[in-house]
């Protein structure tokens, strides 16, 4: 047996250190060593808790099991760990100092089967690994992060449009996650409303948010799938405080009865994931008279966001997500056909439309909320694989398989946007992959100051919303 021990301290209080170590789905993202980690049972972590690894073993990775046989929190756990030529006992203790938190690590490494006679060699190369591991643990809890600015590359990428589009494909979010900084947050304590939250992105963000520990609105139009996704969240998480609002956002009376609800319900929205979306092949129209898609990607968000403002400036800091798309590089605003009621109808064109005007809205909100302590981003999940997508695109879906994302890594960056500090230090941006991007590609898709009010006013028209607001940039 080799053992291993290190002693580390940090900046951060203890309760937060101790979820934050003790939760291994963690571990790729401050462990050299690790290649990838997730939770693999359902619940809150502890006692019995398993997580499957892919550690590095010389030129290659080999699976590892790790489950929690000892759970104290805030002051200790241990875990043990198997694979097929490796056993492994981590037993991990916590305690408060004045600047933060101390963490003694020790580490029992066996080698097993036909590796058990090379375990005389293998001290060093282990104690190297060990060193190396802890040092990503400090830096993970200890680094200050500052907000991505965008990039040169990044922006030729997305102007030269086919390398642009490459890192739309699960083979993008792979290479961008290479730089990625470990997230270290805890929710606990902040309310998040998701619209469009019972499956695709939505439930993916509305998971991972849970994980974190906040309190989860998940906004649904059918009762039965958004209960039944409410408990699987809380089964998987362990978080009980997740719960359900009901409301068809395409119909704008709808809209007002959520934004109510909510008001009344909830003291405190510190984060609003616009993220419910609609993409038709032929063109419908809502019993209010509005064209669907523009109902539900952009007259829903808007009138939603204008209702919760008041709450979210009573609770800033606070945090507004708009989740747009790829193909709104496509198209310029169409303020003279909104309702998309000239020429023969294009869906993904509809589409496009509404998102390329939810980012203008996402700047003027900026904008408009500064200094406020609410900030505003966009986001586009790069092409991911999802009932919407799969059900309204079925030729790409088909095409692209093979190519796209799955639901949760599109969804990182809303995840990411809602918890990550240093999102909160920049306001108005467009984002792919925990990255700032164009906004604009194509001549003639930047609105004018002019342009930008004209949205607006049509959008206060629309939705009867009657508080004076300002579109200038």
């Amino acid at each position: 047996m080799i053992r291993l021990r290190e002693t580390i301290e940090v900046p951060r209080p203890i309760d937060e250190v101790f979820a934050y170590v003790s939760n291994f789905s963690s571990t790729a993202q401050w462990d050299p060593g690790v290649v990838a980690s997730r939770k693999i049972s359902e619940g809150a972590v502890g006692v019995g808790t398993e997580f499957a690894l892919r550690v590095r073993f010389g030129p290659r990775s080999v699976p590892m099991t790790y489950v929690v046989r000892e759970y104290g929190p805030p002051k200790r756990v241990v875990l043990e760990g198997k694979g097929d030529s490796i056993h492994a006992l981590d037993d991990i203790r916590f305690a408060p100092t004045p600047g933060g938190t101390r963490i003694a690590y020790t580490a029992d490494i066996s080698m097993l089967g036909a590796f058990s006679f090379a375990e005389r060699w293998l001290d060093g190369p282990l104690d190297r690994v060990g060193k190396d591991a802890v040092r990503g643990l400090q830096a993970a809890l200890t680094e200050e992060r500052t907000p991505p600015g965008r990039s040169r590359l990044t922006d030729l990428q997305d102007r030269l449009i086919v390398p642009g589009l490459v890192g739309f494909t699960n083979v993008g979010y792979l290479w961008h996650k290479r730089n990625w900084k470990p997230l270290v947050v805890s929710l606990r304590g902040r309310t998040i409303v998701i619209t469009g939250a019972t499956s695709g992105l939505g439930r993916a963000a509305a998971s991972q948010l849970a994980d974190l520990g906040a309190r989860v609105i998940l906004v649904g139009r059918d009762p039965d799938k958004a209960e039944a996704t409410r408990q699987e969240i809380v089964a998987m998480t362990g978080n009980d405080n997740v719960a359900v609002a009901l409301a068809d956002l395409s119909q704008l009376s709808d809209v007002r009865k959520l934004a109510l609800k909510l008001l009344k319900d909830e003291p405190r929205i510190h984060v609003l994931v616009n993220n419910a979306g609609v993409l038709l092949n032929q063109r419908r129209t809502t019993a209010e008279g509005n064209e669907t898609t523009l109902a539900t990607n952009l007259l829903a968000p808007f009138l939603l966001t204008q209702m919760l403002l008041p709450r979210l400036r009573e609770s800033a800091p606070s945090r507004i997500i708009n989740v747009s798309s790829g193909g709104m590089y496509a198209t310029g605003l169409a303020l003279d056909d909104l309702q998309y009621e000239k020429g023969t109808y294009d869906g993904s064109r509809a589409y496009a439309r509404t998102k390329r005007a939810l980012v203008v809205l996402t700047e003027i909100w900026a904008e408009q909320l500064k200094d406020s302590g609410v900030v505003v981003h966009a986001m586009h999940p790069g092409w991911a694989d999802t009932p919407g997508v799969a059900g309204s695109l079925p030729g790409f879906h088909t095409i692209t398989r093979r190519l796209l994302r799955t639901a949760e890594q599109g969804a990182d960056t809303v995840t990411w946007l809602a918890a990550a500090p240093e999102a909160a230090k920049v306001s108005g941006v467009f984002w792919l992959d925990r990255e700032p991007h164009t906004t604009h590609v194509f001549p003639g898709t930047d609105p004018s100051p002019q342009e930008r009010q004209q949205l607006w006013d049509a959008l206060a028209r629309l939705t009867g919303w009657k508080i004076a607001g300002s579109g200038k940039r």
